[in-house]
Formats: C-alpha cells, sequence, structure tokens
C-alpha cells in the first residue's frame, strides 16, 4: 500500500463499532486522510441481535456488508487478516503477506472467548460471538427437537436440557429468548412444553453483576417467570461430551452455551512492548495511544479505558481517535476523553426489555421500544436511510430452515 502524495496514512484494523466509526469520520476529511479500513470479515456483525437469529429471526439484520456501508466513500476496504505489527518501521502484515505501510494505526479489534482453562469446554460447548456460532447454535437445537420429536414416535422420550453459563448481558437475553422460544419449538413438534429444561448458571452471587442490583433482581424475577432455573454462586469445573460437571453437580446436557469469559485478541499479545492491566487490556494514554507507542491507538474492547466492552464506548472511542488524529495534524492540542455513560438495554424474552439509563430504569413493554429504537438509531448512523430501515426491518423477518418451524405463527407474528 503506497503513499497517497500529502495524505495522512491511517489504518484501522478492525471492522467492529470502534474501527466503523473511526473510518467514516476520518472520510469526512479525505482531502487530509488516506484510510484503509483491514476487517477479517466481508461484513460487519451486529452482536446485540445475534441471539435474535438463534430463535428464528433473519440473520441479514446481523451481517451488514462492509460495501454497503461504505458505498461511495473514500475509505479503502480491504479483507484480510492482520497477523504482525511492526511499530518501528509502521508496518502491519496479513495472512496472505500482504504488508500494509501507515502514519497511523488503530487497532480496534473486538474481544474473543476466554474459556479459564475448563477442561473440556472450548470442544464441547456452543458459544455466542459471531454469526457462524449463532446458525451453528440454531441448527444444533432444531436437531435435538427433531430427534425428540422422532424418539416420541417410537415410543421413548427423549428429555431436552438446555444449559447456559454466564449471567451476563448475552446470557440473560439468550436464556430469556430461549425460555420462549422452546416452548414454540416443543408445540411445533408436538412435544410436552413442560418437560422442556433451560438452566443459567452464573458463577457470582447475582445476575449482571456490573449493574445494580436492583437490575439484577428485575431480570432474576422476569427469567424465574419465564420458566429459566436460576443457579447462583456456581461456577463450571469440566464439560465433557455426555455432562457438564458444576460446583457439587453433574448435568446429562449435550447443550452447553458458554457466555461467561471473553478477553482480548491474541494480536495484541504479539506486538512487542505493549503493557496490559489485570484484565488483560491495553494500557493506553488520554489520547488512546498504547502507553511507550507514538501513532498506535487503541480503542474498543482491548483498551483500558472508561467503559470499555460495550458498543457505545467503542463507538465513542472512533469518533474520538479520529479527532484526535485531525487535531494532531494541524498542531493543536489532543481533546478531552469524557465518554457518557453507557446505556443498558437488555432484553429479557420476545417483546420485554429492561433500559437502564440516568434517569431511570425502563421495563416491560416500553423497555423493548427503547431498545429497538436504540438499534434502529445505530443503523441509520452507518448507513442511508432507506438502507437503514431494510437492516432494521430485517429483524423482524422469519428465517428458519426446519419445514416444521417456518410455518407462520403467532409467535413470530409479534414485535
Amino acid at each position: 500500500m503506497g503513499r497517497v502524495a500529502g495524505k495522512h496514512r491511517v489504518v484501522i484494523v478492525g471492522g467492529g463499532f470502534g474501527g466503523i466509526r473511526a473510518s467514516q469520520e476520518l472520510a469526512k476529511y479525505s482531502d487530509e486522510f488516506d484510510i484503509t479500513l483491514v476487517s477479517d470479515k466481508s461484513h460487519f456483525e451486529y452482536h446485540a441481535a445475534l441471539y435474535r437469529v438463534v430463535t428464528g429471526r433473519s440473520p441479514l439484520e446481523v451481517c451488514i456488508p462492509l460495501s454497503t456501508i461504505f458505498e461511495s466513500s473514500p475509505v479503502n476496504v480491504v479483507e484480510d487478516t492482520i497477523q504482525t505489527v511492526y511499530p518501528k518501521t509502521k508496518q502491519i502484515l496479513g495472512k496472505d503477506g500482504s504488508k500494509y505501510s501507515y502514519d497511523s494505526l488503530i487497532l480496534a479489534l473486538g474481544s474473543e472467548n476466554a474459556y479459564l482453562n475448563v477442561p473440556g469446554l472450548k470442544e464441547h460447548s456452543f458459544t455466542l460471538r459471531s454469526i457462524n456460532d449463532a446458525l451453528r447454535l440454531k441448527e444444533h437445537i432444531h436437531e435435538i427437537f427433531i430427534n425428540a420429536a422422532i424418539s416420541l414416535k417410537n415410543g421413548t422420550r427423549q428429555p431436552i436440557h438446555i444449559v447456559l453459563v454466564g449471567g451476563g448481558p448475552t446470557g440473560v437475553e439468550l436464556s430469556g429468548e430461549l425460555a420462549i422460544y422452546a416452548r414454540h419449538m416443543a408445540r411445533r413438534h408436538r412435544l410436552d412444553p413442560n418437560t422442556i429444561i433451560i438452566d443459567l448458571f452464573e458463577s457470582g452471587e447475582r445476575l449482571l453483576g456490573t449493574l445494580d442490583k436492583k437490575i439484577s433482581e428485575i431480570a432474576f424475577e422476569r427469567l424465574h417467570y419465564l420458566g429459566v432455573n436460576i443457579f447462583l454462586n456456581t461456577p463450571i469445573l469440566e464439560n465433557r461430551i455426555e455432562a457438564a460437571y458444576l460446583a457439587d453437580m453433574k448435568l446429562k446436557t449435550k447443550t452447553l452455551i458458554w457466555t461467561a469469559g471473553v478477553t482480548t485478541n491474541p494480536l495484541y499479545a504479539r506486538i512487542k512492548g505493549l503493557s496490559f492491566n489485570a484484565t488483560n487490556k491495553v494500557l493506553v494514554d488520554l489520547s488512546m495511544q498504547a502507553k511507550g507507542f507514538h501513532d498506535l491507538y487503541v480503542i474498543g474492547d482491548a483498551a483500558a479505558s472508561m467503559y470499555s466492552g460495550m458498543a457505545q464506548s467503542a463507538l465513542y472511542d472512533g469518533e474520538f481517535v479520529a479527532e484526535c488524529l485531525r487535531r494532531k495534524l494541524h498542531g493543536r492540542p489532543i481533546a478531552t476523553y469524557n465518554p457518557h455513560k453507557p446505556i443498558f438495554a437488555i432484553p429479557v424474552g420476545l417483546g420485554w426489555a429492561i433500559v437502564v439509563t440516568k434517569i431511570g430504569v425502563f421495563r416491560g413493554k416500553l423497555g423493548w421500544i427503547l431498545r429497538r429504537a436504540a438499534d434502529f438509531r445505530f443503523f441509520s448512523s452507518i448507513l442511508p436511510l432507506q438502507k437503514a430501515l431494510i437492516a432494521f426491518s430485517d429483524g423482524y423477518q422469519l428465517s428458519e430452515t426446519c419445514p416444521i418451524c417456518s410455518k407462520p405463527n403467532r409467535l413470530h407474528s409479534k414485535v
């Protein structure tokens, strides 16, 4: 990748929330910046809606092609996996041997699953970090219902037991959605809905441990109402094909969904000289530059910054670093890093959500409306209005491959 005369070369690695926002902000000043976005996927994944894909909604809401987002944009989008960063020579190396030179580098790589050294967990569990994870889990759930229906016709009863480990936002969202969806599938396959067991295990003393205790209690009550069995202070010890072992407990299940642990992308560990905090996040200065480095910025999940790990924070980081680069280019003082406290919007079953804002807590149908409004607001921030409406409406479309479950029904017709 050669130098564009007179322009400051910025390479952004990562096509998630932070990478997209930084690219779009810098693109407003394409007369000053030459922008390249390198992503290991050809599409952006809207992780906030992955749980909806598992329970029968269209994956088109989750997958938005980067070519659509950056249509008619000066941003050069490249699909590649970055293997190495050479800060001294200001080059990065891609998987296929491609080299990218930069004046400033923004690393916006998201987090990955952390299995906490639990034996068998990685090999024998399902996760929900990507569209492929969601589709794999969806296919598996349909298989266990089909097999249970076949067994029942043959005179034997095959129990359906779904175990989720991790009582954070993903675990709460998915367990609530599955509680409703599993009953719908049981009726479709002519199984007794009361024989479906959904357990949610959390190693801490309450659900949603990073939020106020009142929010934890609301989520607990809602999941209990939906029929989810909740076990607190129960860490997982081992997971095998035939059973999961949790504190003083053995569960026979072939469906264990891991939503408990995340860690930074392994690329960061391969960059010599980076410093990390106790939670393995990269230490950064007030301009989001990695400590001890010049022109190497870390934003989003991997940065040891305020509210790191939230999509809203990654969006703020992208906009902030773009502004820092402009100020630096023009010899002006850096901006002050001051992100707003994120709004937490956690769906707990179809048409019901908890939304935590600085003015109060909203729950139920109103919370759901506010959550969907936030979804649309994001889509409209990265896409033209018409395409944002299409992406948003895709979330209401039924997308089932099972011939029994694909028929129209009252559950899927609801908002």
